[in-house]
C-alpha cells in the first residue's frame, strides 16, 4: 500500500502511541484487507465515529445488517456518547475482503 512520504517519515521517526488504559480513544480506525492485502488503513479523529455512516457504502452496511451486526444500535450508542473509549466498533469478514473499524 503506497503511503505518502510525510506519514512514511512520521512513522518511521515516531513509534505508535498506545492509549493508556481508561483514557479517552484518539483515533478512529479503518482497514480493508482484500485478498490478503491491505488496501486501506485511515486513522480519522476519534469524533469521526459519530458520522461513521456516512462514510461506509450502502452495499457495505446493506452487508454488515445481513451478518446481524447491530449497526443502527451501535451508531446510537455512539451519538450519544460525549466521551468515546477505544473499542472494536465492528468486524465485517467476507471471503475475499475483511473490514475492521475500530477506536484507539
Amino acid at each position: 500500500m503506497a503511503r505518502c512520504p510525510y506519514t512514511w517519515v512520521r512513522s518511521f521517526f515516531t513509534s505508535p502511541s498506545a492509549t493508556p488504559p481508561g483514557a479517552p480513544a484518539q483515533h478512529l480506525r479503518v482497514r480493508v484487507v482484500r485478498d490478503g492485502e491491505e488496501r486501506v488503513l485511515v486513522t480519522l479523529p476519534a469524533r469521526s465515529a459519530r458520522w461513521l455512516m456516512e462514510v461506509i457504502p450502502a452495499d457495505v452496511q446493506e452487508r454488515i445488517r445481513a451478518e446481524e451486526i447491530p449497526l443502527d444500535a451501535m451508531m446510537a450508542e455512539l451519538h450519544a456518547q460525549e466521551v468515546h473509549y477505544p473499542r472494536p466498533i465492528f468486524t465485517l469478514s467476507e471471503a475475499h475482503r475483511q473490514i475492521d473499524v475500530w477506536l484507539e
